[in-house]
């Protein structure tokens, strides 16, 4: 197998455009230094880990108090046979003697403007130094050791996963309560393998069929690609000098001054296991040099922290923000450029219940995309620049458009496509959701009542891809992606739905979000949606859209309902604010403020727009306050230019770090699980619209930003254009824009609350 057919593989190789940048260096961030992660004592467990990542590839590392450095890695992709998503796997290195033992200095520090991870320990007679970073072109780590005493060097590949399992907890979220046992097949461990130990889970069943067919999609199986049938994951480790001692153990031919290990982690569907030992080999071969590999790795961060920053300074609540801030944004670098989305219930750096290794491929709610949570952690990469990490959540959605479609057709008897809010990586609803006792029900009928009838997805799907066209200008992304996409949604709804007699949706049935179920006629969430693409849509030039899509967006657009509106009590006076939907059952089922979309993410109402106040007194007015975890309230204030607000919101979520973990981005669980990502997303999102909202061509500086928080940021706003701003003691002393002609679009907003200072 040559290497260009080792490339397709890797994930990574469609990011290779971002290391061969010009290299900004990690020496122009030192900035950073002060919010590194530094420990002085070693972890007793996988609570006291930092996490690490190429973007693919991740893992938790930390050294025990005997001495062993452990790490525990994961992946995006690594689904097993009945859908989990699992730990690749566990190493565990060992020195002899131990150098730490009689150290009177320990040191575990990551460096954030390198990626990097050093281990470093003084003793009487010794200085022991660990590096440890990934390969930012492939799935590989590197681990180099310099002892100034030779120590024997053990490196042992550990695995709770030895036998068969069966599975009956929600981390098989999609098959839970199945009908028949879910069994999970062990690890391989390949034995000799010339100077490297491996192991590998290789999937030779797959619940996709079965789930198929329980859903009555088996006629539409052309449409789906099984992403679990043969997907093989694992580790492959070597070492220059090292021995193969057993099928999991290399160690030193003796004791060493220095050593290099890597270890190959790619995931691959093939049908045989040998394959993947093929590609694993390959790719161990191809980042050989640990020296380059550090090279590539400092490059790629450079580049990463380079494209964008924010910088506050102040007081303590400004150092817990900032701490926050780069800490999730360097967690995203970690694990946004996989073969699937972020996992909103911990990403890729879920851990073990109280630490118990045996328990690490647990994570509450499973392994289904959920849109709500999952849409958190692409929002900021709009303003950060790090628009080519959106790919894994629109290729997602993307990829299963087909049987969605079919789907349609087979359950609704139409043309179009919607989404479920729980879905599969496969397109299809999680079978715990859709409901295993089908006695009496018709396929299309999904027995969750928590969102079974919300079609609110999509619309927000193709927003999302709207903003990535508006920040781009990527006219290949338009034409491929966004307007293919775009037009399956908006047919799902010109087919779908009734029009009243003024030629108005009737958009029923439906409910608004988890929180209203019953009696729903046009949801806000919906008709926000609608009412914020349509209007995009048509305002595209015509010849980059068919003759046909052009006249879907206008006939959508024209049918849209208006936003609902109603009276509310706010301190004392009655008012007029934005509806949950036209009609609804006014009994909440959960906690979600559905009339708030129309504020966040859609923005149809905030600074500089008609009826800033209608909308400020709907926030006033809402039902729950969610400042923690998926709850979008700090994004909503910022729209609204409530600074005051925003700030104490922001300060809530930096301090929302979960006290048995030692790493301080441990974010939650809140609703979810740890660390909470949707939860760290949230946070970027609310810091950055804080600072700069880019609305059309407008560009909002400082919507809701604390004067008294200096700062120094650039972000992006659309229409390919990058600001850069410095604010000093609440005045603006230096403000670039590129390119220059964009510094007429912006909006000078010093004033708190949202108020315009002066516009140019």
């Amino acid at each position: 197998m040559n290497l260009s057919t080792l490339i397709k593989y890797g994930a990574l190789a469609a990011w290779c455009g971002f290391v061969a940048a010009p290299n900004c260096g990690a020496e122009n961030q030192r900035w950073l230094d002060p919010y590194d992660v530094v420990w002085n004592t070693p972890s007793q467990d996988s609570r006291g880990s930092m996490p690490l990542g190429n973007g693919e590839l991740a893992l938790n590392a930390w050294v025990e108090p005997s001495g062993d450095l452990r790490l525990l890695i994961g992946r995006s992709d690594s689904y097993s046979e009945i859908s989990r998503l699992l730990k690749v796997g566990l190493l565990r290195v060992r020195l002899s003697p131990n150098p730490f033992q009689n150290a009177s200095g320990f040191s575990q520090h990551l460096h954030l403007r390198n990626g990097l991870i050093e281990v470093a320990a003084l003793g009487p007679d010794n200085r022991i130094s660990l590096k440890l970073f990934l390969d930012p072109d492939r799935p590989v780590v590197h681990l180099v050791g310099h002892s100034t005493s030779p120590v024997i060097v053990e490196v042992a590949v550990e695995s709770w996963r030895a036998e068969p399992r069966t599975i009956d907890d929600d981390s098989a979220w999609s098959m839970q309560g199945a009908p028949h046992p879910l069994i999970e097949s062990a690890d391989h461990f390949p034995a000799n393998i010339p100077a490297a130990v491996a192991w590998y889970h290789h999937n030779e069943t797959s619940v996709v069929p079965e789930t198929l067919a329980f859903q009555g999609l088996a006629s539409a199986a052309s449409a789906v690609r099984d992403p679990l049938l043969y997907r093989t994951f694992g580790g492959y480790v070597q070492a220059r000098g090292f021995l193969v001692q057993d099928a999991r153990t290399l160690v030193s031919d003796g004791p060493v001054h220095s050593f290099a290990v890597r270890v190959a982690a790619p995931c691959v569907q093939v049908r045989r296991a040998e394959e993947w030992l093929s590609v694993a080999a390959g790719l161990a071969k191809a980042s050989a040099e640990p020296d380059a590999a550090e090279r590539r790795n400092q490059r790629w961060w450079g580049n990463y922290w380079q494209r964008s920053w924010i910088k506050a300074t102040g007081d303590d609540t400004v150092s817990t923000v900032m701490r926050g801030y780069v800490l999730q944004r360097y967690v995203q670098a970690c694990e946004g450029r996989g073969a699937f989305p972020i996992k909103f219930n911990g990403g890729a750096f879920t851990v073990g219940r109280n630490g118990n290794i045996a328990d690490s491929d647990y994570r509450r709610w499973g392994d289904s995309h959920w849109f709500q949570n999952i849409r958190h952690m692409y929002y900021p990469m709009m303003a950060s620049g790090d628009w080519k990490m959106t790919d894994p959540f629109f290729e997602l959605y993307e990829s299963v458009r087909p049987l969605c479609e079919a789907r349609t057709e087979l359950y609704e008897a139409h043309a179009g496509a919607y989404f479920p809010e729980t879905m599969t990586v496969w397109g299809t609803y999680a079978n715990k959701d859709y409901g295993w006792d089908r006695a009496g029900h018709a396929f299309s009928e999904v027995l969750s009542p928590w969102w079974g009838k919300t079609r609110n997805q999509g619309p927000e799907l193709v927003g999302l891809m709207l903003d990535r066209w508006d920040y781009t200008q990527d006219t290949a992304f338009l034409r491929k992606r966004l307007l293919p996409m775009a037009a399956s949604v908006l047919t799902y709804f010109d087919q779908r739905f009734p029009r009243d007699s003024s030629g108005k949706l009737v958009i029923t049935p439906t409910q608004a979000v988890e929180t209203y179920w019953y009696d729903v006629t046009n949801d806000t969430p919906t008709i926000a949606g609608l009412r914020n693409i349509c209007p995009r849509l048509c305002a595209l030039p015509a010849r980059l859209a068919t003759p046909a899509q052009r006249n879907l967006f206008a006939r959508i657009q024209a049918a849209c309902p208006d936003l609902p509106l109603e009276s509310h009590l706010v301190q004392g006076q009655t008012v007029r604010v934005i509806a949950p939907a036209r009609n609804y059952k006014p009994e909440r089922s959960n906690v979600e403020n559905p009339e708030l979309y129309a504020v966040w993410p859609f923005q149809l109402y905030g600074v500089e727009q008609p009826d800033l106040q209608m909308a400020r007194d709907t926030y006033a007015a809402r039902g729950n306050h969610l400042d923690v975890g998926w709850g979008p309230d700090g994004n909503c204030a910022a729209v609204l230019g409530l600074t005051s607000e925003s700030e104490r919101i922001l300060l809530k979520k930096c301090r929302n770090s979960n006290a048995e973990f030692r790493w301080p981005a441990t974010w939650g669980p809140n609703f979810d699980w740890l660390p909470d990502q949707n939860h760290g997303g949230n946070l970027l999102n609310t810091a950055q619209l804080m600072l700069l909202q880019s609305r059309g061509r407008q560009i909002l500086l400082f919507p809701a930003w604390p004067a008294n928080w200096d700062v120094d940021f650039k972000l992006h706003a659309a229409y390919r254009t990058t600001v850069q701003a410095i604010l000093r003691g609440g005045k603006l002393i230096e403000l670039k824009v590129t390119p220059g002609s964009r510094a007429a679009d912006i909006v000078n907003l010093l004033a708190a609350g949202g108020q315009a200072a002066s516009s140019n």
